[in-house]
């Protein structure tokens, strides 16, 4: 299966709804995720950043520290 696929039969799981570009987005965090020990979540009200972070991750060999920056 693609990771696309595995996307978003999580998302549906999570009663969420699976938008191209959210599994887009969730995509391109892992590929990012597996070459940098840091990433930013950076984006507009309601684009989902905090559903993101809020999702325990699976299949890594550590779990994240997320800091809530407000931007003042």
């Amino acid at each position: 299966r693609s990771p696309s696929q595995i996307v978003r039969q999580s998302v549906l799981e999570l009663k969420l709804q699976a938008e191209e570009s959210f599994v887009l987005k969730v995509v391109q965090l892992e590929e990012l995720l597996q070459v940098r020990h840091s990433v930013f979540g950076i984006g507009n009200a309601s684009c989902c950043k905090s559903q993101v972070a809020a999702q325990p991750p699976q299949g890594h060999e550590s779990s994240p520290a997320l800091a809530n920056h407000t931007p003042q």
